[in-house]
């Protein structure tokens, strides 16, 4: 069996990479519109 190439590599690891960084991303996207929206709701709680 040969060794693997770094194509082989990149193929075999690359969409793995790129689902985690996509997740961290949208993790991270909705911690900060999570946090937009409860600032949000303190203001209109706070207002009445």
């Amino acid at each position: 069996m040969p060794a693997m190439s770094t194509i082989d590599w990149i193929g075999l690891a690359g969409p793995y990479v790129v689902f985690f960084v996509l997740l961290i991303v949208y993790y991270v996207w909705e911690g900060k519109r999570e946090q937009r929206l409860r600032e949000r709701y303190d203001e209109v709680d706070h207002a009445e």
